[in-house]
């Protein structure tokens, strides 16, 4: 039987094209604008870490521009894209949470439509693993669709896709609990394929280990 996480990155082999194809030049994702406040006051190249980098378009574009960035992928063909897209930045092909990445060696993390491809009961380790990957006083870049859908398979874009929605709540305390101080949590609506989908956007920040210098 296929993995879940072999049943996402085929389906997002698949359907490149179509997940482009929803965001149009009309009505711009707001990931363009968040990710470019996010990093407005990292010092020049800073290293960043961009989870679920896709394409490399628009995000990981814009943060190569003046930062060090590595870019973490499932899906094989959009890493492939990604290093058409972006030449100047690093890409592995991988589940971030098997891939050997350096602990405490990241001014910034940004983590955009990641975790609805990721089962809630991983949330904690994972959130766990942020706060061990960023520098003290690192920060998260979060966003993630609202709602409470059960993980299971569903058909998206005509093809198998496992995801699952969190009330943004419980995001926002399971990464209280990870460590990592919440400040801010912002819902902006953009239009998918002209459908309206409400994402909420959480920057999160690396908390010091009480008597600790990490």
């Amino acid at each position: 039987m296929e993995r879940d996480d072999e049943i996402i990155a085929r389906g997002y082999d698949q359907v490149a094209d179509e997940y482009a194809a929803l965001e149009s030049a009309e009505a711009p994702w707001p990931r363009l604008k968040r990710v470019r406040a996010f990093a407005a006051d990292l010092p020049h190249g800073s290293r960043i870490l961009d989870v679920g980098c896709g394409n490399g378009l628009p995000a990981t574009r814009e943060l190569a521009s003046r930062h060090e960035v590595t870019g973490v992928d499932i899906s094989g063909e959009q890493v492939a894209r990604a290093r058409a897209n972006v030449p100047a930045a690093t890409f592995i092909r991988g589940d971030v949470r098997e891939v050997d990445l350096p602990v405490g060696g990241f001014d910034a993390i940004v983590a955009l439509y990641l975790i609805d491809n990721i089962a809630r009961e991983d949330y904690p380790a994972l959130f766990r693993s942020f706060r061990e990957l960023l520098r003290p006083n690192g920060r998260l870049l979060l966003s993630a669709e609202p709602g409470e859908d059960p993980w299971q398979q569903y058909t998206w874009l005509g093809v198998a896709m496992f995801i699952n929605t969190v009330p943004t709540e419980e995001l926002v305390r399971l990464l209280q609990e990870a460590g990592l101080s919440v400040v801010s949590t912002e819902v902006e609506t953009q239009l998918e394929g002209g459908r309206p989908i409400e994402y909420a956007w959480i920057i999160g920040e690396r908390l010091r280990s009480p008597g600790s210098l990490r």
